[in-house]
């Protein structure tokens, strides 16, 4: 392609579904560029590996932010998949769409949870989630949760309160990734062409974007979007002059268009767990450790069959820790094992870990540029904790986390608690084991948000930028609020319609 009709930037999960959703057109030339490489290693296809693949530096972008005022001033990882299907090639596979009041909240017309409930049916006919096996660890984790009161479902999704199975992007014992899903399903399709291996530097334009300036050279199109997530798409905006005024000027970036919610509204998921060891071996210890991972992994790829399927993360729950909550605020994950890695001493042995996330934070940080050289890493404020009430509903689930714990059916695996820690008895204690011990879960969103405000930087109804010609964003970056859960089923969503709604508008 000379001159493709659109680019898109990013193959990531709203990536690979906008590609696929425009190139239904075959009037519409449509260039996907990664900058990752395609993706085919086994640690990118056996659900086991997922530790392998989130730790790769050439699979995965390895940002961090910067100190975190409200957590003893550590930076914390950041990680961004660096491949065909993005995040989705290199993540935990859970497949959660999030509460319809989510959807509502965005007061985006067009977004509502009517809008979207045809879209998630479309998405998942293609991305066809399907529930895991489970087993002793996990059985003991739900029965402890009926054993509290809560309801028990064979699956859960954050559409409903209760615990259960996580549904997983895991098709016949292989990762489904989005590319795996969407570019599989427009294989063959002459008017979509993927480039991966290919870093976009920048756009070509100012307030009219004419295609992408790469290191080698440049595209033209007729028409860019953006979904290169929620750190690459505001990166490349203010890049190209595209963003806060006083910010890119500070900088010698000539402003093209101000914008002053670019790189704003930034939020995530943090997570705080519990971990003990286990009186029986339950856990994915024996298939993980040294040599045992070898023989995991040759049977994996000799059979398809064996440890090599499970990826350790098949159950969680949604719940209301906040009387006044109208859904579910908090998110459980179990994890058959200490960590995905045994990196340290403690990790290594049958154990479990549970974490519990905090679902609609309300601390909001920025992206902003360190320099105006492409190579050098964004500044990623994600300003965690700022809210108490953050701080209250992460030490109110480590309180919810202990309680389950000491249940018949878990207390029956559990032995010795690791974290926080016996000595860690007061809500003082539980504050400080959550600024010293609380990470990402990896799902920042909202830095180039949709809206009607002077803040906002896409139209809901295009998702064209404010004030920019030819120029479209797709991705987890224009969430107005996050959704509750893992965003990785809400993201080909956003892609999937994003697509009609860029295709209607270009036409």
């Amino acid at each position: 392609m000379t001159r493709p009709d659109v680019i898109v930037v990013g193959a990531g999960s709203a990536g690979c579904a906008l590609a696929e959703g425009l190139s239904r057109d075959p009037t519409c030339e449509v260039l996907l560029i990664e900058a990752g490489p395609p993706g085919r290693h086994p640690f990118l296809t056996m659900p086991a590996g997922v530790a392998k693949a989130i730790g790769a530096p050439h699979w995965n972008w390895h940002f961090e932010t910067v100190p975190q005022a409200h957590m003893d001033g550590r930076r914390l990882y950041v990680p961004r998949g660096r491949a065909l299907g993005g995040s989705s090639a290199i993540n935990a596979m859970v497949w959660v769409v999030g509460h319809p009041s989510d959807y509502d909240a965005w007061d985006c017309p067009g977004w509502d949870w009517a809008s979207v409930a045809p879209v998630l049916a479309e998405v998942e006919e293609i991305m066809t989630p399907a529930t895991p096996p489970s087993g002793p660890a996990f059985d003991a984790f739900l029965t402890a949760g009926a054993e509290m009161g809560f309801a028990r479902h064979d699956t859960v999704d954050g559409r409903k309160d209760g615990f259960g199975l996580f549904r997983l992007n895991v098709l016949n014992g292989r990762r489904h990734s989005a590319a795996a899903g969407f570019l599989r399903r427009a294989a063959g399709r002459p008017n979509l062409a993927v480039k991966t291996g290919v870093q976009v530097l920048g756009l070509l334009g100012g307030a009219k974007i004419e295609g992408v300036r790469l290191a080698d050279g440049e595209i033209r199109a007729g028409h860019v979007v953006l979904a290169a997530g929620a750190i690459g798409t505001p990166h490349l905006m203010m890049l190209s002059g595209l963003g806060p005024a006083d910010h890119l000027s500070a900088l010698d970036i000539p402003v093209h268009a101000d914008l002053p919610g670019v790189g704003g509204n930034l939020h995530d998921h943090l997570e705080v767990k519990v971990k003990h060891r286990m009186t029986r071996p339950l856990s994915l210890w024996d298939h993980a450790k040294f040599p045992n991972n070898l023989l995991t992994g040759a049977r994996y790829l000799a059979t398809g069959t064996g440890a090599g399927r499970l990826q350790g993360l098949e159950a969680g729950a949604f719940l209301r820790l906040d009387p006044a909550s109208t859904a579910p605020d908090t998110q459980l994950h179990f994890i058959n094992a200490l960590a995905f890695d045994g990196a340290t001493a403690e990790d290594r042995g049958h154990g479990f870990a549970i974490d519990t996330t905090q679902l609609q934070p309300e601390s909001r940080g920025t992206l902003r540029l360190a320099s105006a050289d492409p190579s050098a890493r964004p500044l990623i404020d994600p300003n965690y904790l700022a809210s108490e009430t953050d701080r209250r509903l992460l030490r109110e689930g480590l309180k919810l986390l202990r309680d389950l714990c000491r249940q018949p059916g878990l207390a029956a695996i559990t032995g010795e608690e690791l974290r926080p820690g016996p000595s860690a008895t007061s809500d003082a204690d539980l504050d400080a084991v959550v600024r010293a011990t609380a990470d990402s879960i990896y799902h920042p969103v909202g830095t180039a948000r949709m809206g009607a405000d002077g803040e906002a930087v896409v139209d809901p109804a295009t998702l064209a930028v404010t004030g920019v010609a030819g120029l479209s964003v797709a991705d987890a970056s224009i969430m107005p609020r996050i959704t509750s859960g893992n965003t990785n089923a809400p993201s080909m969503i956003i892609g999937t319609l994003g697509a009609k709604k860029i295709a209607a508008a270009l036409r």
